[in-house]
């Protein structure tokens, strides 16, 4: 059981990690998971304001189209850029892992320069690694309780049954209107969808409805559109969801 130290709010990709896994121990599908757990590194990175992710929008006929190929943005804002190469004396994000990835972006971009790097491409290269690095941090918080497998059965992770309560409850309460939808639900929210973990919990939004949150209607008015756009294609890049086409004005 957790005390209040443990149940101090985990990172993006560690609550997405814990709520991958099921009630048997498993994920779903492991390949979109390990997308998703990348998605939600950028998407912990853009909350810190280190990145964007920048879509390609074209508007037809009144209409605000998503080509969801989007871009990683790296944001410096200060002289001597947090976690580029060649800095010293950088001020980090307060996670070991941010900046480890955040320096990996920086590397990635320079060796793709003048071209962007792309969410699909960075998904591709992290997700693997991004999810065994949750996990094992999960299970070393006592968040996750593993189980090794054996000859005839695989190795599983069981959530903590309280920890994981307590995130849906928060998603549930969103969807409910009961508290604000901020930043950091929006991310989550966007991501459990884009995996379809939310039918899972019996909180599937409609597509309109998903599409009108990305436009900034309702609940998610008082969000900065670049959060938005940043929040809309991680959501939408998963391996399922890839090479789709989403028309804002459905």
């Amino acid at each position: 059981m957790f005390g209040p130290a443990a149940l101090q709010r985990l990172s993006l990709p560690e609550e997405f990690t814990l709520l991958s896994y099921g009630e048997n121990g498993r994920v779903p599908n492991p390949a979109q998971t390990a997308a998703g757990c990348a998605a939600a590194e950028l998407g912990e990175l853009a909350l810190r304001r280190r990145l964007l992710v920048r879509p390609r929008k074209t508007r037809k006929l009144g209409v605000e189209i998503y080509q969801l190929r989007g871009e990683i943005e790296l944001t410096p804002s200060t002289p001597g850029t947090p976690n580029a190469p060649g800095t010293s004396n950088m001020p980090g994000t307060g996670l070991t892992w941010a900046d480890d990835v955040l320096s990996a972006l920086w590397a990635r971009t320079a060796t793709l320069a003048p071209r962007p790097l792309t969410v699909t491409r960075w998904l591709r290269e992290r997700g693997r690694a991004a999810l065994a690095l949750h996990t094992g941090a999960l299970i070393e918080r006592g968040a996750l309780r593993h189980r090794p497998g054996t000859l005839l059965t695989r190795t599983r992770h069981h959530p903590d049954p309280t920890l994981r309560a307590a995130l849906l409850n928060g998603v549930r309460a969103v969807r409910a209107e009961r508290v604000p939808l901020d930043e950091h639900l929006l991310f989550l929210c966007d991501l459990l969808d884009g995996a379809g973990l939310t039918k899972d919990f019996g909180l599937t939004l409609t597509r309109p409805q998903r599409l009108e949150r990305a436009r900034g209607i309702g609940a998610a008015a008082a969000l900065p559109e670049t959060l938005r756009d940043t929040s809309t294609v991680l959501g939408f890049s998963l391996p399922a969801r890839q090479g789709r086409t989403i028309t804002l004005g459905d």
